[in-house]
């Protein structure tokens, strides 16, 4: 059994299921993959807890299962947060270096001047991402503590949510036995695990269709530049199968999961789907064609809002590198031609990198934020982010800092 400072746990909170996925740190720095679980979410919708007492019986049963593959019991969880209370915006600061040279004080306060904006009074800053800083004229500055210079501004991400809805998922997870070591967006812990620095370096769109909402991230020059919510997703393909089939919503997801394609014209002319009898009818067999044009049909206008989104936010030009697909739907067959058609650019299913252990487990896009989660973990064993979670002054020098500026 793995010593307890070298396990690392990540609590994936979506709105459909409730993941776990628990690694160990190698000696060499990697991680091992040694326990996944997960249980349907009980008691949560659009990120915000509704039932408490269901979302800590659904937060345990993925633990244990987790636990129980893993060997060990974890006490501390890196947890992801989601939902439509999110929101987030660019925002510089300027200050002027109080020494001769830059220190940590000296990014600590420009970090404060970037992310105080009014806010409304149910809200607050979750995350401060830095960019990049800007010492006198010299752009482009990835770390400048260390640096002589009089005037320093830095360029950061902010990423802002309801309080309340954050503060009721961390007491779910102590009711649970867990100790919330950081709240990540959903997102960036993703990008840990299905993005590589060339790819954010070129510009790169990473897509995340969920249950009831997308999530879309840009990242560019190394750093996350935009992110998005859109209050769409899978449920809604969902229940489209269930209105224009007729069938009950199980049933619904039964066959998107298992018959479903998102590019009807992949899918074979003859090829057919049973349905079963609903209210005393009898079974009934339709074109496996008809059904994938209903998913078709959805998927298409979620990607059409994305592609909307990026052209309105002026990033599409920037996309070098492509879009990235997870969550749930990027399993669906034909996600990825359907993407490129509409987007116009190329897409591929996300995969996790430098993993060890259950990697085959973890390839499914369901597992991105988890396994994303304990990569972050991972990296925290020797920095810190400005995330406002807890304490939030660097524990080492700003050399190991950054997470998301010149990877």
């Amino acid at each position: 059994m793995a010593s307890s400072d070298r396990i690392i746990a990540g609590l994936d909170l979506g709105t459909s299921n409730i993941k776990c996925v628990i690694g160990v740190q190698r000696a060499e720095g990697s991680v091992d993959i040694v326990g996944t679980g997960s249980h349907p979410a009980v008691g949560i919708k659009n990120g915000t807890v509704c039932s408490a007492e269901d979302v800590v019986r659904s937060i345990r049963a993925a633990v244990e299962e987790a636990e129980m593959m893993a060997g060990c019991d974890i006490a501390e969880v890196f947890v992801s947060i989601s939902g439509r209370h999110l929101d987030s915006f660019n925002s510089n600061g300027v200050v002027r270096v109080a020494a001769e040279q830059v220190t940590d004080e000296d990014v600590l306060r420009v970090i404060d001047v970037a992310k105080a904006h009014k806010l409304p009074a149910d809200h607050r800053v979750l995350h401060v991402v830095p960019q990049e800083f800007v010492l006198d004229h010299q752009t482009g500055v990835q770390r400048p503590v260390g640096m002589s210079g009089v005037r320093l501004e830095v360029q950061a991400h902010v990423l802002v949510g309801n309080g309340k809805c954050t503060d009721a998922l961390e007491a779910c997870c102590q009711q649970a036995g867990l100790r919330v070591v950081d709240i990540v967006l959903a997102p960036l812990a993703q990008a840990e695990a299905l993005l590589t620095s060339s790819g954010r370096e070129m510009g790169v769109a990473l897509l995340d269709i969920g249950g009831d909402t997308t999530d879309l991230a840009v990242f560019h020059r190394g750093a996350v530049v935009h992110t998005a919510l859109l209050p769409i997703g899978g449920e809604h393909v969902t229940a489209d199968i269930k209105d224009c089939l007729n069938v009950p919503t199980a049933e619904a997801e039964h066959l998107k999961q298992a018959h479903g394609c998102a590019l009807a014209a992949l899918v074979d002319p003859d090829a057919t789907v049973e349905l079963p009898g609903v209210g005393g009818r009898r079974a009934r067999t339709i074109k496996r064609s008809l059904l994938c044009e209903v998913i078709e049909a959805r998927v298409e206008e979620i990607l059409k809002l994305v592609h909307q989104e990026l052209e309105h936010q002026l990033y599409l030009d920037l996309l070098r590198g492509g879009l990235v697909l997870t969550g749930g739907m990027a399993n669906l067959d034909g996600m990825t031609e359907l993407a490129e058609q509409v987007m116009d650019m190329p897409a591929v299913r996300g995969a996790p990198k430098d993993l060890h252990g259950l990697v085959e487990v973890v390839q499914n896009p369901r597992y991105s934020t988890g396994t994303g989660l304990v990569q972050y973990g991972l990296r925290q064993k020797n920095q810190h982010w400005f995330s406002t979670h807890g304490t939030h002054r660097p524990k080492r020098g700003w050399s190991r800092f950054l997470p998301f500026v010149g990877r």
